[in-house]
């Protein structure tokens, strides 16, 4: 509804009025060279456009004589009963008063009314009843008067009759007109709506951050809503014992504590616009006085199922302070909805990530139980492999799956006797033959595990040499998976900066020495000079102050960004 004079007025109504509004003033045009005096009033009379023949009097007329503007309305008024009036203004005569009713759907919605002055208007008696029966100034009005038209009462009659049909006319034709435009505007609204909500469904993917949807869904809603501004609250996952994150979108001038502070006051209402909380108005509002400055109205969508709650939607504030609409609130309603769907399915997808990031882990640790000395070492191998993989210019998803490669490089060492593991010398040729077999077995271990098919190859290639010299394949040269080569030399470093069993660790420069000395026989040599062109010493240091926390790993392994892509 809107507000006008203080009175309510339909939307359709309002509407309607300001389809007739457009084109008043062509319709009008040619009665006004006429001489008549032609208004345009509002379904509750009230005077919205008027237009005339030159000069003052029928404006001064309609403004200081309160007399003649209530007489215009009763005329008026008496036309929305549903027929044309052609009546005098009065029984003095001279004035012809034509009143045709706008119509919406077989209701009244305004009326166009027409005033024309005959001969008898302007005889000295009939001019001076008519000054003192609408108490206006005879000397004033005599002389503005005195250049309007004067038209015979057959003339008056004959226009009266056209004008009627014209205005019927006019109305339909108008009307219509309006009809076209509001379906074309409804027709481009959904047109915007279907492409949005096709776009939000196709961009739906578990590998993106709920955050970065909905940031994006917000920023669309923006372009197809009259709202300012949106914020999303979401919730933290179950195993974080974290505060709730708060992304904002257009004009938003609360801070993120105070969007909390209104999700967390707003979250547990029951909804009073199918499945949102709408607020037209906190003005005046209590509980809303600390917002006070910055919120005006908002409607809440929450982001839950059954009973999990993940956040919700807050959309703050229209730009025209206009209430928000059933249709926009539907509209919204379904998005949230889908994207409530989003955030489960993610949220589950990352639950299955940390489930299997804790046993990749765990699997990792048994190994490091078997062979103290080397604790940590897978740890910091798949560290180094992501550090080398992001130096080379692979993708992050690939970068990712380097750093899976490595944790688990040497899981088939599960497979080797702790005598030969632990042993404190140098390995018989024997011992060393059977120590060659933990890529092969550790190889043998996944190859069932179809979410780690594409990182083997590092597993069971990085002993290989560049020479052809390497195990297990023979392989040389390019001929070695690059993952297998990544890995190889990330293997290489850790093994040489760090305590073993038959040697204490060696210095930084000494391994760096040899890394050098090894580029192109042991060692792929672009990737060597790739990592030996860092600040080595920095990049170990990183590498220790890692290796001490790698105990609980706080690491994001992103198990599907690239199945089926062998590096």
């Amino acid at each position: 509804m809107k507000e006008t004079g203080g009175k309510a007025i339909s939307t359709a109504t309002a509407n309607a009025c300001q389809t007739i509004l457009a084109g008043f003033p062509q319709w009008a045009e040619p009665w006004s060279r006429l001489g008549l005096w032609v208004s345009l009033w509002d379904e509750h009379i009230e005077l919205i456009e008027h237009t005339g023949p030159a000069g003052a009097f029928w404006k001064a007329l309609i403004h200081h004589s309160d007399r003649f503007r209530n007489r215009l309305c009763q005329i008026a008024r008496q036309s929305q009963q549903g027929a044309p009036v052609v009546c005098d203004l009065d029984p003095l005569g001279g004035m012809q008063v034509i009143a045709t009713p706008i119509k919406l759907r077989n209701r009244a919605a305004g009326c166009l009314l027409a005033c024309g002055l005959s001969d008898a208007f302007f005889d000295e008696e009939t001019f001076a009843r008519f000054c003192d029966t609408y108490r206006i100034d005879r000397a004033v009005f005599a002389r503005i008067a005195a250049t309007l038209p004067r038209h015979h009462q057959h003339q008056l009659e004959a226009y009266a009759s056209i004008m009627v049909h014209h205005a019927g006319a006019f109305n339909a034709a108008e009307l219509a007109q309006g009809e076209i435009n509001d379906l074309s505007s409804q027709l481009a609204r959904s047109y915007e709506e279907l492409n949005l909500l096709y776009r939000v469904s196709a961009g739906m993917s578990v590998y993106k951050k709920p955050a970065y949807h909905l940031e994006q869904l917000c920023e669309e809603l923006l372009s197809i809503t009259a709202v300012k501004g949106f914020a999303v609250v979401l919730e933290p996952p179950r195993y974080l014992a974290t505060k709730p994150s708060v992304v904002r979108v257009g004009s938003v001038d609360a801070t993120p504590e105070d969007i909390v502070r209104l999700y967390q006051q707003v979250r547990d209402r029951t909804p009073n616009a199918g499945q949102a909380v709408v607020v037209d108005r906190t003005h005046g509002d209590p509980a809303f006085a600390w917002a006070a400055s910055w919120l005006k109205q908002f409607a809440f969508y929450p982001l839950a199922k059954n009973e999990q709650v993940f956040g919700g939607i807050l959309a703050l504030n229209h730009s025209d302070d206009s209430q928000f609409d059933s249709y926009e609130i539907q509209f919204v309603a379904a998005l949230a909805e889908r994207s409530t769907a989003f955030i489960e399915n993610v949220q589950l997808y990352d639950d299955l990530e940390h489930l299997f990031t804790g046993l990749l882990h765990a699997l990792v640790s048994s190994i490091d139980a078997k062979d103290p000395y080397t604790c940590g070492h897978s740890q910091r191998v798949a560290w180094l492999g992501r550090n080398i993989a992001t130096l080379a210019g692979l993708p992050e998803a690939k970068c990712q799956r380097v750093y899976l490669s490595g944790l688990m490089h040497d899981v088939g060492k599960i497979g080797i006797a702790e005598s030969v593991l632990c042993k404190t010398g140098r390995l018989t040729q024997d011992e060393f033959t059977e120590m060659k077999r933990h890529p092969e077995i550790g190889a043998h271990i996944l190859k069932g595990v179809p979410q780690v098919a594409d990182i083997i190859p590092g597993i069971r290639h990085h002993h290989e040499r560049m020479d052809g010299k390497g195990y297990p394949a023979g392989l040389a040269g390019n001929e070695i998976p690059l993952l297998g080569r990544i890995i190889g030399l990330a293997d290489c470093y850790d093994a040489m900066t760090t305590n073993r069993t038959y040697r204490k660790a060696r210095p930084v420069q000494m391994a760096v020495a040899e890394i050098r000395r090894c580029s192109g026989t042991q060692l792929d040599p672009e990737l060597a000079h790739l990592f030996l062109a860092q600040d080595v010493q920095a990049v170990h240091r990183e590498l220790t102050e890692f290796g001490n926390q790698s105990t609980n790993p706080q690491l994001e392994i992103n198990i599907g960004a690239s199945l089926g892509h062998t590096i």
